[in-house]
């Protein structure tokens, strides 16, 4: 009889509790905002990480508080960034997408050298090493860093250059963080010419190591000079500018550092 009544002084006990437990944790519940959920069904939920929050749900919690931009979400674009305005009730938003651009086309056979290199196969550790040996001290290493480093799959390799695909590439920047001598930048989508080139050498020392960089003619300056600036030795195009004047810098480019990617 003793067992008995235990047993049931404990069930009743242990429902007592659990209603407790459940009036309380519904009392005390954070209601979370509607828009979250509405938010998170037009995201990518990829939880790369791009944006700069904590995942997914956290970017839609800042989009809420105001510190991530509508436009945040790298890996969604324009279509979801779009959609995330609509929720927020963002009137005339407009997203120009951006993909990445590699100011240095020098193949790996056409990079000179005063010393040949064998340590770890990697830019970063290259650049640690005199820069792998390497004439320029402004151009690409060649050793795909930013192929690792890019979730997308958007860039290879091609006789130790990157290529970047502008369809596959979503403008996440981890390759322009990745790379040591930071010869990676974003360009507008629609305006698909870049200056393949990085180096600050005066021209005379650029023909010396390098046969297809800018050797501060300025020929491009003189065809274009709404859009084309030779600053530091270097050509510079102002993206701000209509895309209609690129062609003959292109092709009047005498060394065709100057090219569409």
């Amino acid at each position: 009889m003793l067992i008995l009544t235990t047993i049931i002084v404990l069930g009743l006990m242990g429902v007592a509790f659990a209603a407790i437990l459940g009036f309380a944790a519904e009392y005390y519940k954070v209601k979370e905002d509607p828009r979250i959920a509405r938010l998170l069904s037009v995201i990518p939920n990829a939880n790369c990480g791009a944006c700069g929050a904590a995942g997914c749900h956290n970017f839609a919690e800042r989009i809420l508080e105001g510190t991530i931009a509508v436009s945040g979400c790298i890996v969604g674009g324009a279509d979801v960034a779009k959609k995330i305005a609509s929720i927020m009730g963002v009137e005339g938003f407009e997203v120009h997408k951006q993909v990445s651009a590699v100011h240095c086309r020098a193949l790996r056979s056409e990079r000179k050298k005063r010393a040949s290199y064998s340590g770890v196969q990697t830019c970063s550790a290259a650049n640690l090493v005199d820069g792998s040996g390497l004439l320029c001290k402004y151009g690409c290493l060649g050793f795909g860093d930013c192929v690792a480093v890019c979730p997308f799959d958007a860039i290879k390799m091609k006789d130790g250059t990157p290529i970047v695909d502008p369809e596959k590439c979503t403008a996440c920047k981890k390759c322009i963080a990745v790379c040591p001598r930071q010869i990676i930048s974003l360009r507008p989508y629609n305006m698909n010419v870049i200056v393949g080139c990085s180096s600050h050498f005066k021209g005379s020392d650029v023909r010396k190591i390098c046969s297809v960089g800018c050797i501060s003619c300025k020929i491009c300056e003189k065809e274009s000079p709404e859009i084309f600036k030779v600053v530091d030795s270097l050509s510079v195009i102002d993206y701000s500018k209509t895309d209609k004047q690129f062609e003959t810098a292109v092709q009047k480019c005498p060394t065709k550092c100057i090219v569409k990617q």
